[in-house]
């Protein structure tokens, strides 16, 4: 044990000097539903034992059901795994079980035996905040990727420019691109078969909020610049959104199906098959087109709203619940001083790729590919060298690397998506919410949350007015069904955020 700790601390010098009570652990986790990955073998745990001397026994469960069972079954029993790693552990989850004492809390021994992340959640407060129970515990360690996912708004370029168009700076000049896409015949096969954009349910369509100068989260409240809280279905701004979307459903310009259909119907999998759609709201155009189309995609920047430019930042760069240690474990020094290294960008490279040389390698022009190419690379060679693309894993995505990868394609979809970085905005502050407040807000967004959708579904097919009548009636509805409730909850949670 000696000679491993020696060789750690010579070649890493990644983590804290401290003797090694333990170096074999019990991981119990979840890899995701699309998992190819054989844990006893992958070569993620084989070079991080490597770097770490720390082995571990297994019990990986592929399943979000069976997961869920065993997590059940483990800690009624008491008979738990020394650590739970892409632990898919809910808030609630990690209060119960923090509370009851069947996983430790990790924020006192951050600083000491996870440096590197100590050193991350020290220069961004909100991270920390985001992994911090309301009992003041951390009972799990989180994922980061920075920037975060976007939920973006792409646009086929190559239309644009085969019509002579700029891509739509505001909901007015959107209308003019839209109708030319629907008109003009951009995909030049003789049909008027385009879909001008496609969208999936009032969902999304909230998502041009921005260019009324809103930003709201999935509850449809935002903070605004005097901490107090609003309510977005109930501002004006909301019908004159509603209003401009309605006229270009009534148009043909929004896709006639887009309250009905799924997400994996809408998916182009096929080169071969026609390609119909001109905008569409993604994370990346891959999400809906084949990797092929997805190369005449590029990202719409926010809209413009009195001079100025602002994007919902959709997804948070934290995600929680993704590394616990529990009671069982006798050495949970060892095992955050394990994990701390993923939240290097030499050890999450390593945890992404591999080696260089050995299983990757930089060209002359700084770009890496897969050594021999990734077409020289079968599917299981690339399920066995690493298990960071399903599930979520404790690390910090090594964005920088990533978006230096040989494939150009990947470089500029990346690039794309930094389009909107700087104008991102949160709509409300991190926050974790206790069992009671969760089943309390859960309540008033079931029928709330439900209204407002159903309401902006019939608003843009024309089912309901948008008369001044038919606005009160609407607005009625929403004080009827505790709109007010809804704004003093998070107007409480916001001021226990100061």
């Amino acid at each position: 044990m000696t000679r491993r700790i020696v060789c750690l601390l010579a070649c890493l010098l990644l983590l804290p000097a401290f003797a090694l009570a333990q170096d074999s652990f019990v991981m119990a986790g979840f890899d995701g539903e699309d998992s190819t990955h054989n844990w006893e073998t992958n070569g993620f745990f084989t070079r991080m034992e490597a770097r770490t001397g720390v082995t571990f026994t297994y019990e990986q469960y592929d399943s979000q059901e069976a997961w869920q069972a065993a997590k059940d079954a483990m800690f009624a029993s008491g008979e738990l795994p020394d650590v739970l790693f892409k632990a898919s552990l809910s808030t609630q989850e990690l209060i119960r079980y923090t509370d009851s004492g069947q996983i430790i809390d990790l924020a006192p021994l951050l600083e000491t035996y996870a440096p590197n992340l100590w050193r991350l959640l020290e220069e961004n407060p909100d991270w920390r905040a985001a992994i911090t129970l309301p009992n003041g515990k951390i009972g799990a360690l989180p994922a980061i990727q920075v920037p975060a996912t976007q939920n973006a708004l792409w646009i086929n370029q190559t239309w644009l420019d085969r019509l002579g168009l700029e891509p739509p700076t505001d909901m007015d000049s959107l209308r003019d691109v839209l109708t030319a896409l629907r008109d003009r015949d951009p995909n030049q096969n003789g049909r008027a078969d385009e879909i001008p954009l496609t969208f999936l349910g009032p969902w999304e369509l909230k998502f041009f909020s921005h260019a009324y100068g809103v930003v709201a989260n999935d509850y449809n409240v935002y903070l605004d610049t005097d901490g107090q809280v609003r309510y977005w279905p109930d501002d004006d701004r909301f019908f004159e959104m509603a209003a401009c979307l309605r006229d270009l459903y009534a148009d043909g310009l929004l896709d006639e199906n887009g309250f009905y259909t799924a997400d994996n119907l809408r998916r182009i999998t096929d080169d071969e098959a026609t390609l119909t759609y001109g905008a569409f709201f993604a994370p990346t155009p891959v999400n809906l087109v084949t990797y092929e189309m997805s190369k005449q995609y590029v990202v719409v920047e926010p809209f413009v709203y009195e001079g100025g430019q602002i994007y919902r930042d959709f997804i948070s760069p934290v995600t929680r619940g993704t590394f616990a240690i529990t009671s069982a474990c006798d050495s949970p020094e060892t095992l955050l001083s394990w994990v701390d290294v993923l939240y290097t960008e030499e050890g999450a490279i390593e945890a992404m790729v591999g080696y260089e040389g050995q299983d990757y390698v930089f060209d002359a022009q700084g770009y890496w590919n897969w050594k021999g190419g990734l077409e020289n690379m079968s599917t299981a060679v690339l399920s066995d060298l690493s298990l960071y693309d399903t599930g979520d894993m404790p690390w910090l995505f090594p964005y920088g690397f990533y978006s230096q990868y040989a494939e150009e394609n990947v470089r500029r979809i990346n690039t794309e998506l930094d389009k909107l970085t700087a104008f991102v905005v949160r709509p409300f502050p991190e926050y974790t919410l206790t069992a009671q407040q969760s089943d309390d807000v859960r309540q008033l967004q079931n029928v709330l949350g439900t209204y407002v959708d159903e309401s902006l579904a019939r608003f843009v097919m024309g089912q309901e007015d948008l008369t001044p009548e038919g606005i009160e009636a609407f607005r009625q509805g929403l004080r009827d069904l505790g709109m007010e409730e809804m704004i003093a909850f998070w107007q409480g949670i916001a001021d226990g955020l100061e």
